[in-house]
């Protein structure tokens, strides 16, 4: 047993050694707390877009961290602070459009990420910064319009992040991070032309989602928006003459959609643009000459739509996709000759739209979208020779455009689909031998067309359907006798589709008008 004095002795040896620690720590502490404390003051200045300001206290902070860095190369977390600091430092001059700086420091986290992945490759924390610190160079070079340099960066980001993802399959977040790392792969391969590729990058997006784990009260805002992108990027893609790869991207969207239909099966909402992304593909198939595969896919959106009692009259985007779904289900069976059954389902289309366009009145949209499907209505009304049917068909839709364009009598889209109607009131009128009615109906588009070449003079779109109208025009009047009113309307046609051929702005159509017009001007009047 120690004596009274050794006891003494000792406890104050051990005193002095705590206090010794103690200050060790305190001088550790105070310079890190310091360092976090400057790094939140440079966040904050950052967003006050104080950018000078917000860089010296991050220079200060990150100088901090690096000399105790130093004083102890094995502090792991000492590292993963500095390599904070950087990212943090490089979002904020980002921000503030400060791009190469913010590259810079971009560069700098990710080296020392890189550094301690590599010094334990099984740690999936370190892996996981890693993967963000690729994500930040390539969204960082994106915007320096360095697209293919992004390109390899998120090209590796998605490499690491695949290792990632398949090692921790429970980890929602780092899937979710993955998916949308892949679509900015696609968006890129987009931009670069790229579109058997994007196709491909975007393929993967529906691999990954399908790994998501089933969380509870999961935020699925970010796979939403995902579906939305890919939906922009196909419709893009169609506008390029590609649509192989523009259906495999809506299909994905389609897969994205099911997977949030699947996770919340009382989501009315994720029904519907489930709906909406299933019209997309039915779209598409009806545009590539595959009627008989998009009738499937409207049967499978209309049976969605009509679980949620989207035909209700209350103008809701669901009723507006339904009218769009039965429109397309139409123009499928059309396609097929199936003229009845395309009726019927163009008839339920206009019902849908017309109720949304009683709710909607201002909504012009949503009465081109009535008034073709009306239209469409028409024509297959006079396929089966039912004139009369066919023209209170374009009678209605006569009566809806003429409201909206004399409301708004500039508006060259209105004024020109009333033409056409008007022209289609002629076409039946010539049919039913009523040629007087046929004549007005075609001098009344002629007049609307008079008055917005008027208004457009720049517009040579509207040029060519003008002589359009008057090619007609002047066809019915000659099979009335009105010769001279005929050689009129003839040569009003050539003259302005001979200054178009010749400026260059005459499309095929216009070619063919031309030589009919000068054909009917060599015949004898």
């Amino acid at each position: 047993m120690l004596s009274y004095d050794r006891r003494v002795l000792l406890a104050t040896y051990l005193l002095v050694l705590f206090a010794s620690f103690a200050a060790r720590a305190e001088s550790l502490i105070t310079p890190l707390k310091h360092a976090f404390e400057l790094t939140k003051k440079g966040e904050i200045l950052g967003l006050e877009q104080k950018a000078d300001e917000a860089s010296a206290a991050f220079e200060e902070a990150i100088a901090l961290y690096q000399k105790l860095a130093d004083q102890n190369p094995n502090d792991v977390a000492g590292r993963q602070s500095l390599a904070s600091a950087y990212e943090k430092f490089g979002d904020m001059l980002v921000g503030n459009n400060r791009l190469e700086r913010g590259l810079a420091n971009y560069q700098k986290s990710l080296e020392i990420r890189q550094a301690l992945a590599n010094q334990d490759s099984g740690n999936s924390e370190r892996l996981h910064d890693f993967v963000e610190s690729l994500a930040r160079m390539g969204r960082g070079l994106i915007l320096q319009h360095q697209l293919a340099n992004g390109l390899q960066f998120y090209q590796r980001a998605c490499a690491a992040g695949d290792r990632l993802v398949r090692h921790n399959t429970q980890n929602y977040v780092w899937a979710s991070e993955q998916a949308i790392n892949q679509d900015w792969v696609g968006e890129i391969l987009l931009l670069l032309n790229s579109y058997d590729e994007a196709a491909d990058a975007y393929a993967l997006i529906g691999d990954t989602v399908k790994t998501l784990p089933d969380t509870a009260d999961t935020d699925l805002s970010w796979l939403v928006e995902l579906a939305v992108n890919l939906d922009d990027a196909a419709a893009l893609i169609v506008t390029k003459g590609k649509p192989q790869q523009a259906l495999r991207i809506f299909e994905v969207a389609r897969d994205l959609r099911q997977q949030l239909v699947n996770r919340d099966t009382g989501n009315q909402d994720f029904k519907r643009d489930l709906a909406v992304g299933l019209g997309n593909i039915a779209s598409l198939l009806i545009g590539r000459g595959e009627p008989l595969e998009a009738l499937p896919v409207c049967q499978e959106a209309v049976d969605l739509l009509s679980e949620i009692n989207a035909a209700s009259d209350d103008g809701s985007k669901a009723q507006l996709a339904l009218g769009n779904i039965l429109e397309q289900y139409g123009l499928a069976a059309e396609k097929l000759t199936r003229y009845d059954e395309a009726l019927e389902h163009l008839e339920q289309s206009a019902t849908v739209l017309n109720r949304a366009d009683a709710k909607l009145a201002s909504d012009t949209t949503v009465k081109q979208a009535l008034c073709r499907v009306v239209s469409r209505c028409g024509a297959l009304l006079v396929t089966k020779r039912r004139y009369s049917d066919a023209l209170n068909a374009y009678q209605r839709v006569r009566n809806i455009l003429s409201a909206a364009y004399q409301a708004n009598p500039t508006d060259t889209t209105l004024g020109v689909a009333l033409t056409v109607d008007l022209e289609a009131i002629g076409f039946v009128f010539s049919a039913e031998q009523m040629a007087t009615q046929a004549v007005n109906s075609y001098k009344e588009a002629s007049a609307i067309l008079t008055k917005l070449r008027q208004l457009h003079p720049e517009n040579h779109e509207l040029d060519e359907t003008f002589a359009g109208t008057e090619l007609a025009l002047g066809k019915l009047l000659r099979d009335q006798g009105e010769s001279k009113d005929a050689r009129v309307a003839f040569e009003q046609c050539s003259q302005i589709l001979f200054h178009l051929r010749e400026t260059g702005q005459l499309d095929d159509q216009g070619v063919n008008w031309l030589h009919e017009a000068d054909m009917q001007l060599r015949q004898p009047f």
